[in-house]
């Protein structure tokens, strides 16, 4: 208000003088941009108060998980029986891999409406068809589980699929944690973070939050289908994340 009234008593003022024809134009464009500053100073701290609030939002609750406990040897066995051999090297895997997608025994994970495929270091996002379907079905048991909650729109984060003995060897040296045999090789092994999971702030704009009722939800769905003989799953302290092996 105070701006305002300052404006209009500097307009009465202005118009006690006859401007001449060729400044009146001139005049009304600087108190138009002069009044554009103005709402610009009133509205933008809101606005950009609630954008970052949407861009950063605050972390909920402590993180708790389910506590799975099929270890290596369990995820071997069901590696072996529905995978294939492994690939000794990337080169062998890209020098295979075309005839394994044209005859359907691996296909392509790539980020969709249930998760996303974050930056891979030592694997490649493929997936024997069972287990793609087994990823997808936890997506969709996941959202069911939001939904019922009433809770937004989350995506849970793929963090490694297959990989070579040549990468897992290099897992190796950085990872203390990391098996020189593990069923990552066998293409019927996926990691699912739970460190963290996206939410969907705007319709084009998903970001990383650390919601513990959200998490909680993704380790029950997992849970679910567990119990149901589709997958064994262990909990992983170190690496924060869910190493789960298809079972059919």
């Amino acid at each position: 208000m105070v701006w305002s009234e300052a404006l209009d008593s500097l307009k009465k003022k202005l118009f006690k003088y006859r401007l001449k024809k060729e400044y009146r134009k001139k005049f009304r464009i600087i108190l138009l941009s002069m009044l554009g500053i103005i709402v610009v100073m009133l509205i933008y701290p809101p606005i950009s108060r609630s954008i970052d609030s949407m861009l950063h939002p605050n972390s909920y609750g402590k993180i708790k998980v389910d506590w799975y406990r099929d270890y290596n040897s369990v995820h071997l066995k069901y590696a072996k029986r529905s995978g294939f051999a492994p690939f000794k090297s990337t080169r062998a895997f890209h020098d295979g891999l075309k005839d394994l997608l044209k005859e359907d025994k691996l296909v392509k994970i790539t980020s969709n409406k249930y998760y996303i495929v974050k930056r891979l270091s030592h694997s490649h996002p493929y997936l024997t068809p069972k287990a793609a379907h087994l990823l997808e079905d936890i997506g969709k048991r996941y959202r069911k589980k939001l939904d019922e909650n009433g809770m937004g729109n989350y995506a849970y984060h793929i963090t490694s699929l297959l990989r070579t003995k040549e990468s897992q060897k290099s897992l190796s040296r950085s990872n203390m944690n990391a098996s020189s045999n593990t069923s990552h090789l066998y293409g019927t092994t996926f990691d699912i973070a739970y460190r963290s999971v996206s939410k969907k702030t705007l319709p084009w704009i998903k970001v990383e939050v650390y919601d513990a009722k959200a998490i909680k939800l993704l380790s029950e769905a997992i849970g679910e289908l567990r119990r149901e003989r589709r997958c064994v799953v262990v909990t992983e302290r170190i690496e924060k994340c869910f190493h789960i092996t298809v079972i059919q």
